[in-house]
């Protein structure tokens, strides 16, 4: 490609043909320079896009982030609550069982069957 400072072998035959030359010449620059500013106002527009779409990244990425953690939270709230549910159902199960309501009595309130002798030892 040519530079486009180099000087050309053509030239005017008369002043019309300068002026020509002259006003030839100050197209290509004002072409030129609108071409650079095109470029520029593109770039710019690509670059402000760009750093628009990872800012919305982020911060969706933070919310999906903050949601799986609550998520998991929650999940682990939610097992533990089962379990809480499942031994209360088995209590209310065992609390309807005459034998069961005896050895819950003896053990916590010290109380024994006709004819039966409690020994405590040490340690339990």
């Amino acid at each position: 490609m040519m530079s486009m400072n180099t000087k050309t072998n053509i030239r005017p035959l008369n002043a019309g043909g300068a002026r020509t030359l002259e006003f030839n010449n100050r197209q290509e620059a004002y072409q030129r320079k609108v071409h650079l500013r095109r470029r520029f106002i593109l770039a710019a527009f690509m670059i402000a896009t760009v750093i628009y779409a990872m800012v919305c990244f982020h911060q969706q990425y933070n919310k999906y982030t903050t949601a799986s953690a609550s998520l998991e939270k929650t999940q682990t709230q939610l097992a533990s609550a089962k379990t809480t549910h499942q031994n209360l159902k088995q209590e209310v199960k065992d609390l309807g069982d005459e034998s069961y309501l005896e050895k819950l009595v003896r053990e916590k309130y010290m109380y024994t069957k006709d004819g039966e002798i409690v020994f405590n030892l040490p340690g339990e």
